[in-house]
């Protein structure tokens, strides 16, 4: 038989003038029961709400709203006479078990007062698939009214009656109504959405360059970056992901498999894939090529400089596949941040995180075989050079804000290093840049997408 420790009872009563009192409460478990006793008075005689919480950390908090109770419990009609009640929970049914820190607090309440929080299950926090968040609140007969878009929830919100659908990142806000009450305090909760094998990064500020002194004069002066939320991919993309997408794999001779990194491939080509795989995914294309974001009408990918596929428009604010922005990257690299400073992508010990040179025996490897780092990223240093958006150019001492890199240039940036570079060529701060048409055997990329918020918006109730 399950065993909960001893319940400790606290009473809570309404701060009126005439407040309902309770007294003489007792608890005790009889097998899967527990049985709590109470007496009750009003000195005005008015029907009584009693409602039972949990706490099982001590009553440092109640967040267990059982459910599974009868007995005196709900309206009380009649209280003046001071009369012994008897609830009845059943805790093995409301999937509570054993412990030793459980407490209860028995509420009465005569109508007057604050209707509870809303509470959100699953709390709040990032997940990696859609969530069916559900509304409760501790308060019985109360109405729960909602927003979705990050507004402050009122008496003429969306009323909550089934589990709202999260697919995106969304803010949820929810507020409790009862007539004669006071409304609840608004409750709001942050979702995060990250979609499959990328990581979502907050934003924020760092310091962009060679912050250690062991680099070249392209990677000066150090300076200050601010970014926006973004996505970027956990993974380099494979050659098994790009031949689903593209229909062939353009990999050979430095390691071949679904799993290994893609390579051969021009930054022309990375633009066609990010928007396939964006319309496969019913998200909206980033990339605009001879006004259209359907590679189909872009014609076959150049194997020579184009001025058209040159002129590529990306769209920062659509919700589709990306290449990183150069200061994307290396913040990702970075783990989002100059503390700790590492010099490569994770660790001062190249070893540990990436294949290069001295460890590769001469080919790329499986995605993820390296240790990540700090947020969770792979082969951020090493395996293959990785295509970014920016043409290449020097750097500007001016603190910037979501930088995209010149208007043009001759090449575009690459970043990590590849598996036959030296560990200088896989700092986090290297930079070195390729012909945008070229396929050159060591290229490959990761990707990126900007993060952004569905709004579904409540429609008012009458």
């Amino acid at each position: 038989m399950n065993k909960l420790a001893i319940f400790i009872l606290f009473l809570t009563a309404c701060l009126l003038s005439a407040a309902p009192v309770l007294t003489n409460i007792t608890a005790g478990q009889l097998y899967d029961q527990v049985l709590i006793n109470y007496h009750l008075a009003h000195p005005d005689n008015l029907p009584c709400e009693i409602s039972v919480q949990v706490s099982n950390d001590g009553g440092a908090s109640y967040t267990i709203f059982p459910t599974a109770l009868s007995g005196d419990v709900g309206t009380i009609s009649t209280t003046a006479s001071g009369a012994q009640y008897q609830i009845n929970w059943n805790y093995i049914s409301d999937g509570v078990g054993s412990g030793k820190n459980y407490r209860v607090k028995v509420i009465a309440d005569d109508g007057a007062g604050e209707v509870a929080a809303p509470v959100f299950n699953p709390p709040a926090g990032s997940y990696e698939n859609a969530q069916n968040v559900t509304i409760t609140c501790p308060t019985s007969g109360a109405t729960i009214r909602y927003t979705t878009d990050g507004s402050e929830p009122g008496s003429e919100s969306e009323i909550y009656s089934t589990p709202i659908h999260i697919e995106e990142t969304t803010t949820l806000k929810a507020q409790g109504f009862k007539p004669g009450w006071t409304p609840s305090a608004v409750s709001s909760a942050e979702y995060t959405i990250a979609p499959s094998n990328m990581i979502y990064l907050s934003g924020g500020s760092f310091t962009m360059g060679d912050t250690r002194g062991e680099g070249t004069t392209d990677e000066l002066p150090t300076h200050s970056v601010i970014l926006s939320p973004f996505y970027i991919g956990k993974y380099e993309v494979t050659q098994g992901e790009w031949q689903a997408v593209m229909g062939s794999n353009p990999a050979s001779g430095y390691g071949v498999g679904a799993n290994y990194p893609v390579y051969s491939i021009s930054w022309y080509s990375t633009l066609k894939f990010c928007n396939l795989l964006s319309m496969a995914e019913g998200l909206t294309p980033v990339y605009t090529i001879l006004g259209s974001t359907n590679p189909a009408n872009w014609g076959n990918v150049p194997s020579s400089w184009d001025d058209n596929w040159n002129a590529a428009v990306c769209d920062w604010t659509a919700n589709g596949y990306r290449l990183p922005t150069e200061a994307e990257w290396e913040f990702a690299a970075r783990g989002g941040t100059n503390s700790p400073d590492y010099l490569y992508a994770g660790s001062d010990d190249i070893n540990s995180v990436a294949w290069y040179l001295s460890n590769s025996a001469e080919n790329t490897h499986p995605v993820g075989t390296k240790a990540p780092n700090g947020i969770g990223a792979y082969d951020m240093s090493g395996n293959v050079w990785e295509w970014c958006w920016d043409w290449n150019g020097d750097y500007s001492g001016t603190a910037q804000t979501n930088p995209t890199g010149p208007a043009a240039g001759d090449t575009r940036i690459i970043r990590s290093g590849f598996f036959l570079n030296s560990p200088a060529w896989c700092r986090v701060s290297k930079r070195y840049s390729s012909f945008v048409h070229d396929p050159v055997f060591y290229l490959g990329f990761r990707l990126a997408r900007f993060w952004y918020v569905i709004f579904l918006f409540s429609r008012c109730s009458a």
